[in-house]
């Protein structure tokens, strides 16, 4: 009975060796990057009736990841904006933030991670299972997957037994365009509904499906908005940057023929250099954007996008929507009229577009509110000639008339039925003259009235109040600079609590100027002790135009250092020294030296040039915060500006004011062209100004 018994145990365990070297085939079979689970993805798995053990092929659960060989992406769960719902995606490695290329369930969302895994089936079907036995999606694939491979360049690939691709990701694009995926006549790119939403948006790219001779860009599917033009044989004509020799080489097979497809390469670098990272992708915004990963920065740098103006990608802005493309926010609704979905706008999807404040609809109390002359889309037209009374009956004749245009000069009235979809403002010398009226609540016109009213006091009154409080201060400083009265008796600076001291005292404490530290393009820097025992180093200006003795100039901390150097001792002075390294072209000079070399000189040139436009004497000449957006992204070039008078006089070192600040323990003080800073403070450009003793 016991050999019975032994002999029963050897069997079992011969049995389990065989099952072992049957799971380890399969394992070499994967590569897993997995730290919360055993790095096998084929574990042997209860069943459900807990009856027997079933082998199947678990690749991915919970957090674990699957790698390409040289990690640049990941495979794996994620979250966009770290909400409750998770995707299988494919995303970049080892980048921070690191963008997501390609989503399997992106209109599935799975809300429960910790009873969710990838695997592959016994179909041979890549998978993802919410336990118990819920397939949330899976590949489609015909024939059975024996393998998986996450390759190098960002395409999920089931092999079958003989090595064959039987499925692959490139083949299912979502938004994002990576070197070697093959866009066909049968395939596109569609965006992501929001920034955190990867279900598909309104709008995509795609061969044209008729003349299969260029791309488009479409909204929902079928309205044109911007296209590449024909193949001329090595580029499309509406890109001419195609023709410029690059990182990419481009590929079209079989153009102007159903079968089409296209592709594109990266070319070798001199010196055997790897090319960046780089991918085309459709934004939620409806623009074509190229992408090019900088490591010397960690910075994805758009350099090209299409279209240039984002208020021509077709119904960005929704129904009864404005666009403005020199605006942060793009969009904005017609008066009367508010998001359709604040939510959705608040995450970038304008689409859904606006609605009436009155949720009213076919009022016999409606009216019209002048919304101006602007372009449009979508809507259908009834044209005919009348005077603006006789347009505005006839439209609130009709529950679906939502509005009208009117020219005054030829009386051409012009019934809106259906959607308004890109509004543009059109500039005043238009030669379009047709004046957009919105069909609202009788009492949205009459509230807007007023408020337009009220906002016309606020505006004038709250203007000459603060043009009164601006000449009154003017007044004052000119008055003090000419009588030499900049500060108080008690020699400290109204409001500011910042202590200002005589020349004598600064030649006290300065023993005369005697214990010199270094030289600078602005005068001598000296050591001095104050009453209280605290080290100051005192700047004293040499230059013609720097005013009389009581014109003293005092750099930030010089740490305790008493043998700085004159290039040191001039960029404790942070303002002029800046702005006469701007004005020579040194813009080196004016970065950070902490940053070493891990810093690109053209983008450095590039938000110097910025600033620069930024502070112009003439305010007109100023950019607009979504223009200097766009200029800090390389989308717009930055020209050289003319140099405004401010950084003139820093260099100058004429008619320049202002109270530097310091440490806690230091005394920072300020006047014409004075200032004391202590010894030892944290930073040459300080943070927190010490009040008067």
């Amino acid at each position: 009975m016991i050999g019975e018994m032994s002999l029963a145990i050897f069997f079992a365990f011969i049995l389990s060796l065989l099952l072992l070297a049957s799971n380890a085939s399969l394992v070499s079979k994967f590569d897993t990057n997995n730290t919360s689970t055993p790095s096998t993805p084929c574990n042997p798995i209860q069943s459900s009736r807990g009856k027997k053990l079933e082998t199947t092929n678990v690749l991915i659960t919970g957090n674990s990841t699957i790698s390409s060989p040289k990690r640049t992406f990941n495979l794996g769960f994620v979250s966009p904006g770290g909400k409750s719902s998770w995707y299988l995606a494919i995303s970049y490695a080892s980048i921070p933030t690191p963008p997501i290329v390609w989503v399997a369930n992106r209109e599935k969302p799975i809300t429960n991670l910790t009873s969710t895994r990838l695997e592959i089936t016994a179909e041979g079907k890549l998978a993802i299972i919410a336990l118990p036995s819920s397939t949330v999606w899976q590949s489609t694939n015909t024939e059975k997957a024996r393998r998986l491979l996450l390759e190098e360049t960002g395409n999920l690939v089931l092999l079958s037994a003989k090595g064959l691709i039987v499925w692959q990701s490139f083949d299912l694009p979502t938004d994002t365009w990576l070197p070697d995926m093959n866009i066909t006549s049968g395939t596109s790119l569609i965006s992501w509904r929001s920034i955190n939403d990867p279900s598909p948006g309104l709008f995509s790219l795609r061969i044209n499906p008729q003349g299969f001779n260029e791309f488009e860009l479409v909204y929902n599917k079928s309205a044109k908005y911007w296209s590449t033009g024909n193949w001329t044989g090595n580029a499309f004509n509406g890109v001419p940057e195609m023709t410029i020799p690059y990182i990419y080489k481009f590929h079209f097979s079989d153009p102007f023929m159903p079968s089409a497809s296209f592709w594109y390469t990266e070319r070798e670098l001199d010196g055997g250099l790897r090319p960046p990272l780089t991918r085309f992708q459709v934004g939620v915004d409806g623009q074509l954007k190229q992408y090019t990963w900088t490591q010397q920065n960690e910075y994805w740098n758009m350099f090209w996008s299409q279209p240039e103006n984002q208020c021509r990608v077709y119904g960005l802005c929704g129904n009864l929507g404005v666009c403005n493309s020199t605006s942060l926010k793009p969009c904005v609704c017609v008066s009367g009229f508010s998001p359709d979905n604040d939510h959705d706008w608040e995450s970038g999807d304008y689409t859904g577009g606006c609605v009436r404040e009155s949720r009213g609809l076919c009022e016999k109390s409606d009216g019209f509110m002048e919304v101006g002359v602007v372009e449009f889309e979508g809507a259908a037209i009834v044209p005919f000639v009348g005077a603006r009374s006789v347009c505005e009956r006839t439209c609130l004749s009709n529950c679906s008339c939502i509005g009208l245009f009117h020219n005054g000069k030829t009386n051409l009235c012009k019934n809106l039925y259906g959607s308004l979809l890109n509004l543009r403002p059109l500039s005043s010398d238009s030669t379009f003259q047709d004046v957009l009226y919105v069909r609202v609540p009788k009492e949205g016109i009459v509230r807007k009235g007023v408020s337009k009213y009220v906002l016309l006091i606020g505006s004038i009154g709250g203007s000459v109040v603060l043009l009164g409080l601006v000449a009154g201060m003017l007044l004052i400083f000119r008055k003090r600079r000419k009588n030499g009265k900049g500060v108080q008796g008690d020699g400290v600076f109204p409001g500011l609590n910042l202590k200002v001291f005589t020349y004598k005292e600064l030649f006290t404490a300065t023993r005369g100027f005697s214990n010199k530290l270094g030289h600078g393009g602005f005068g001598a820097v000296f050591q001095g002790e104050l009453l209280d025992s605290t080290l100051v180093a005192v700047k004293r200006l040499e230059r013609p135009g720097s005013g009389e003795k009581e014109n003293v100039e005092a750099p930030p901390s010089a740490r305790g250092a008493g043998d700085r150097e004159g290039e040191k001792a001039e960029k404790w002075f942070f303002p002029p020294y800046a702005a006469q390294k701007i004005i020579e072209g040194n813009l080196a000079a004016v970065v950070d030296d902490r940053l070493g070399s891990a810093y690109d000189i053209d983008e450095a040139q590039r938000v110097a040039l910025v600033a620069i436009w930024c502070i112009q004497d003439n305010e007109e000449m100023r950019p607009t915060m979504g223009m200097v957006v766009k200029m800090l992204e390389g989308v717009v070039e930055v020209t050289t500006p003319p140099p405004p008078k401010l950084l003139q006089a820093l260099v100058s070192g004429e008619s320049y004011h202002g109270v530097q600040i310091d440490s806690d323990k230091g005394v920072s003080i300020g006047g014409d062209n004075a200032g004391v800073y202590s010894f030892g403070s944290p930073s040459s450009l300080g943070n927190a100004s010490s009040p008067a003793k």
